[in-house]
C-alpha cells in the first residue's frame, strides 16, 4: 500500500513537473485557469438560478391570498377584501393589491407589521425609490423583504377610503399563504425556470464546454506521446489519470480559488447584475448555499475528469506514437448528429406556426441551436479533412513539399480541425443568435415607440371602475384647467378589437365592434371629429384627422358613432383625457385622483402603454439574451485565440526542422497556409453559412427576426483577416526555430 501511495505522489509529481516543462505548458496553464474559473461560474449561475426560483416560489405562495370560507360563514364575513390593480412607473409594471380589512385581527401579508390605515399605503423599497409619493395613499411603511419575489421588486399594499372595496367587488380571502404562487407582481412576468437554464447552457454552457476541450488539448502531442510511452512500460490506467491530474492540478486549483470571491460576494450581499439589473438577493443564496459551493466544487473535479478521458491509455506494450483514432471516432459521431440538430431547426418554424410558443417548442428550438453549433464543428472538421487528401495529391503531382507535408498533416488529424475551427463557428452562430433573437420584436417595440413619440403624456386614457359610475362628477373637478375630456362607449369592450364569434339559431355568427365617441364639441373636435348639429348620433370615418382615436381603437373599427349626449358613464366606459395644445398632462397627479376619487382600479395610462410596457418588459428580457451571448461570443474568441497561440507555438517547434530537407524557408509559408489559414477562412465562411440555418426558428413566418447580412459579411472578413495573421505570426515563428535548430546527437 505504501509503495503504491508512493508512486501515486510520484507520478502526479511527475506530471506537475511536465507541465511546467512542455513547450507550450504556460499557454495550458493560462487556459486550464480560466476554463476552471468560467465552468465554475456557470456552475454557480444555473445554481443561483435554482436557489433564486425556489425561494422566489415560496415566497410568492406565503403571500398569495387564499381565497376559500370555511363552512357556515357568509361572503360578508371573509376578514379581508382584495383588489389586485396594475399599474405603471417609468415605464415598469407595478403591482398594487388593494385590501380592507373588515376585522381588527385580520391576518397580514408576509412583510407587513400592520395594516396601513384608510387612504394608506406600504410600498416596497425598490418602489418607494421611484418617488411616486402619495399615488396610492399616504405612505406609512414598507414592505420586508420576506414579502417581496425580489429585492427589485415593485409592489404595494394599500387601503382605500372606507366603502370602495364592496362585497360585489372584491376577492374574498381568509388570510395569505396558499400552496402554489399566484402571478403576483415578478412572479407573472418571469420565464420559466426551464427555459432560464436553457438559455444559459445554449449561451453560456457551450462555450464554457468548449473553452474546456481547447484548454485539456492545447499542446496534446507531447502528452499523447508520454501517454503512450507509459502505456509501453506497462502503466495502468490509474496511473495515467494521476500523471494527467499532476500536470493539471495548479491550474484547476487557481481557477477554483479565483472563483471563492464570486460566491462569497454572492452569500454576503445582494448583488446587481451587470447590463440586465436584476438583484440577486443574499438570503436566497444563502439558503443554497450547499448547491453554490458543490458547484464550485465541481467544476474542477469535472475538469480533471475530461483531461483524464481527453488523454487515453494506449494498453501495455503499444507502438509510443500518439494515438488519435478514438477522438476521430468522436468526431464522426458529432459529424453524424449533426443533420439531425439541424432537421429540429428546420422543423421548428412550422412547430411555431402550429403549436405557437409554447415552453415544449422552445426547449426543443433551444435544443436544436445548441446541438448545431456543438456538432457543426466535428462536420466541418471531416469536410477539412477529406479536402486534406485533394491537398495531399496536389503536392504530390506538382512536387510541393509544403502543399503536400500540409495535406498529410490535415487528413490524419480531424481532432485538431475540430478543435481549430470550433471558435470561428461557435462565434458566428452565438454572435447572429444574439443579433435575431432580439430584432424579432422589433417592429411592436419601434411601434410603441414611436407613439410615445408622437403623443407623448398628451392624450390619457380612464377606465372606469366597478361602482364609480356616480363619482365621476368629483373627479371631473380635479382635471387640470384646459383639459379637454369625451367618453368612449364600445359594445364588445375595447380590448377585443377583431369582434367576436357567439353562438346563434343558425349557426355562429361574428358581432362586429360599435363605438361610440360622446362630448362636448370642443372636445370632439379636439379629436378630429365634427361636431353634430343637433343632438342624437351619426357615424363618422376614421381618418387621417381622427389620429388619437385611431391609435386608442383597434384596427378593425373603421367608423365610430359621434354623440353631443351628456356623459352618462356605465361600467366599460373609457374616458379620453387630452390637452388641445398638445403639452404633457400631468400623469402622476392624475393617477393619484383617479385612485383617491373613482376608487381601486381606476387605471390612467397615456396612449399605447399597453405597448410601451409590454415592450420595457421584453426589453429586460431581451437584455439577459445580449448578456450571456456576448459572454458566450467573448468566451468563444478567447479559446480560440489561445488555441491559436498553442498552434503556432506548436507549428514553429514541429517543423522547424523542415528546411533542412526542403532547402528554402519558404516551405512555413506553404505549411502555414493550409494547415491554419485555409481551415479558419474555411469555417469562417461555413460557419456563416451555417449561421443562417441556426437563426431559422428566429427568421422563418411567423416569427419576424433579421439577421442583416451585412454583419455576417463583416464576421467573415474579420475571420479571414484574422486568420492570415494567425498563419503569418506560425510562419514567422518557424522561421526563428529553424534558425536556432540544430540536430540532436544522443
Amino acid at each position: 500500500m505504501r509503495a503504491n501511495s508512493s508512486l501515486g505522489s510520484q507520478l502526479l509529481r511527475m506530471g506537475r513537473a511536465a507541465g511546467h516543462g512542455s513547450v507550450d505548458g504556460r499557454v495550458r496553464f493560462v487556459a486550464l485557469t480560466i476554463a476552471t474559473a468560467v465552468l465554475a461560474v456557470t456552475l454557480l449561475a444555473a445554481a443561483a438560478a435554482v436557489a433564486t426560483y425556489e425561494e422566489r416560489t415560496e415566497r410568492g405562495a406565503a403571500r398569495t391570498p387564499v381565497m376559500r370560507l370555511q363552512e357556515g360563514r357568509a361572503l360578508a364575513e371573509a376578514p379581508l377584501r382584495i383588489q389586485l390593480f396594475l399599474d405603471d412607473v417609468n415605464d415598469r409594471q407595478v403591482e398594487v393589491v388593494f385590501v380592507d380589512p373588515v376585522t381588527s385581527d385580520a391576518p397580514l401579508p408576509p412583510g407587513v407589521a400592520r395594516w396601513p390605515g384608510p387612504g394608506e399605503a406600504v410600498l416596497s423599497p425598490a418602489l418607494a425609490a421611484d418617488g411616486i409619493g402619495d399615488r396610492y395613499g399616504h405612505v406609512v411603511g414598507g414592505i420586508g423583504p420576506e414579502g417581496l419575489a425580489s429585492p427589485g421588486e415593485r409592489y404595494a399594499y394599500a387601503r382605500p377610503v372606507q366603502g370602495r372595496l364592496t362585497v360585489e367587488h372584491a376577492m374574498l380571502a381568509t388570510g395569505f399563504g396558499a400552496k402554489d404562487a399566484g402571478g403576483f407582481g415578478d412572479l407573472a412576468t418571469v420565464r420559466s425556470l426551464s427555459v432560464f437554464l436553457t438559455l444559459l447552457v445554449a449561451m453560456l454552457g457551450l462555450p464554457a464546454g468548449l473553452f474546456a476541450v481547447v484548454a485539456t488539448r492545447l499542446g496534446a502531442a507531447g502528452r499523447d506521446r508520454r501517454t503512450a510511452l507509459l502505456g509501453a512500460m506497462g502503466g495502468s490506467r490509474r496511473q495515467l489519470a494521476l500523471l494527467s491530474t499532476g500536470e493539471a492540478a495548479p491550474a484547476l486549483l487557481l481557477g477554483t480559488v479565483l472563483t471563492v470571491p464570486v460566491m462569497t460576494a454572492a452569500l454576503v450581499t445582494d448583488l446587481r447584475i451587470p447590463w440586465v439589473g436584476y438583484v440577486l438577493a443574499a438570503a436566497d443564496m444563502r439558503a443554497h448555499a450547499g448547491q453554490l459551493v458543490c458547484s464550485v466544487v465541481v467544476a474542477p473535479v469535472l475538469l480533471a475528469l475530461l483531461v483524464v478521458l481527453m488523454h487515453q491509455w494506449a494498453g501495455p506494450g503499444r507502438s509510443t506514437r500518439p494515438r488519435g483514432e478514438g477522438r476521430g471516432r468522436l468526431v464522426k459521431v458529432g459529424a453524424g448528429l449533426c443533420p439531425v440538430f439541424l432537421g429540429i431547426l428546420s422543423w421548428s418554424p412550422t412547430a411555431f406556426a402550429t403549436y405557437g410558443a409554447s415552453q415544449t417548442v422552445v426547449l426543443v428550438s433551444l435544443l436544436g441551436t445548441v446541438g448545431a453549433l456543438a456538432t457543426l464543428p466535428a462536420a466541418i472538421a471531416l469536410l477539412l479533412a477529406a479536402a486534406g487528401r485533394g491537398v495531399t495529391e496536389l503536392g504530390r503531382r506538382r512536387g510541393y513539399p509544403g502543399t503536400l507535408l500540409a495535406g498529410r498533416w490535415t487528413q490524419g488529424r480531424p481532432g485538431y480541425l475540430s478543435r481549430l475551427v470550433a471558435g470561428v463557428v461557435i462565434a458566428v452562430g452565438l454572435l447572429s443568435v444574439v443579433q435575431v433573437y432580439p430584432s424579432m420584436h422589433s417592429a411592436s417595440v419601434q411601434g410603441a415607440l414611436d407613439m410615445r413619440e408622437r403623443f407623448g403624456h398628451s392624450i390619457l386614457t380612464v377606465q372606469l371602475p366597478h361602482g364609480a359610475e356616480k363619482r365621476t362628477g368629483p373627479w371631473l373637478e380635479k382635471l387640470p384647467p384646459g383639459a379637454e375630456v369625451a367618453l368612449l362607449d364600445s359594445t364588445l369592450g375595447l380590448a377585443n378589437g377583431a369582434g367576436e364569434v357567439r353562438e346563434g339559431p343558425d349557426g355562429p355568427v361574428e358581432v362586429k365592434q360599435a363605438v361610440t365617441v360622446s362630448g362636448s364639441c370642443g372636445a370632439l373636435r379636439g379629436l378630429g371629429l365634427e361636431c353634430p348639429s343637433a343632438r342624437g348620433d351619426r357615424d363618422v370615418p376614421l381618418s387621417g384627422a381622427t389620429s388619437a382615436l385611431r391609435a386608442l381603437l383597434p384596427a378593425s373599427v373603421k367608423q365610430v358613432g359621434v354623440s353631443r349626449a351628456p356623459f352618462a358613464p356605465r361600467q366599460g366606459n373609457l374616458f379620453v383625457v387630452y390637452s388641445p395644445s398638445g403639452d404633457a398632462l400631468p400623469l402622476g397627479k392624475l393617477k393619484r385622483d383617479a385612485l383617491a376619487v373613482l376608487g381601486p382600479g381606476a387605471l390612467v395610462e397615456s396612449v399605447g402603454q399597453g405597448w410601451i410596457g409590454g415592450a420595457a418588459l421584453l426589453s429586460s428580457q431581451l437584455r439577459w439574451v445580449t448578456l450571456l451571448g456576448v459572454a458566450g461570443v467573448a468566451l468563444v474568441a478567447l479559446a480560440a485565440g489561445l488555441n491559436c497561440l498553442a498552434e503556432v507555438v506548436r507549428f514553429a517547434r514541429s517543423i522547424a526542422p523542415v528546411s533542412v530537407v526542403s532547402g528554402s524557408r519558404r516551405v512555413y509559408a506553404s505549411v502555414a497556409a493550409w494547415t491554419l489559414a485555409v481551415p479558419l477562412c474555411v469555417a469562417a465562411v461555413l460557419g456563416a453559412l451555417s449561421a443562417v440555418w441556426v437563426t431559422l426558428p428566429y427568421t422563418t413566418p411567423p416569427r419576424n427576426g433579421e439577421l442583416p447580412p451585412q454583419m455576417l459579411t463583416a464576421a467573415v472578413a474579420v475571420l479571414c483577416v484574422l486568420a492570415v495573421t494567425v498563419a503569418s505570426l506560425a510562419a514567422l515563428s518557424a522561421v526563428r526555430e529553424s534558425r536556432r535548430w540544430r540536430p540532436r546527437h544522443d
